[in-house]
């Protein structure tokens, strides 16, 4: 095994990162329900008037908003996907420095008794 096949997960950091994904995703989640009709914003568009050009102009407005939106739902549906996979990166090391803590203090108590066991006590 090289040394390009070691990999090295910093949790600390991987975790400060988690927690920025987090503050963007309500970050989205605050932009959407100001603006997005289903879930409660108001869809209409500015008050403009009924000329043409004010016609135009709002179905303008609404086209923007539209592409507004689909954008901002794809940001938050790559928030979410990057949020739920730090999630499970730190929980899986956790769990793997948990497991190699408690081999470690198995081995040292096993190594302990084996010390003890080869000692001549009188």
């Amino acid at each position: 095994m090289g040394a390009e096949d070691i990999v090295v997960v910093d949790t600390l950091s991987l975790a400060d990162f988690h927690r920025t994904l987090q503050a963007r995703l309500d970050e989205a989640y605050a932009v959407l329900a100001r603006i997005d009709p289903a879930v409660g914003a108001s869809g209409a568009g500015p008050a403009l008037g009924g000329f043409e050009d004010a016609k135009d102009t709002g179905a303008r407005h609404q086209q923007l908003r539209d592409e507004y939106l689909a954008r901002l739902r794809r940001l938050i549906a790559a928030l979410t996907a990057a949020h739920a996979a730090t999630s499970a990166i730190i929980n899986q090391y956790r769990s793997v420095e948990e497991l190699n803590t408690a081999n470690l203090s198995e081995i040292l108590r096993l190594v302990g008794e084996g010390l003890d066991h080869g000692r001549v006590h009188g």
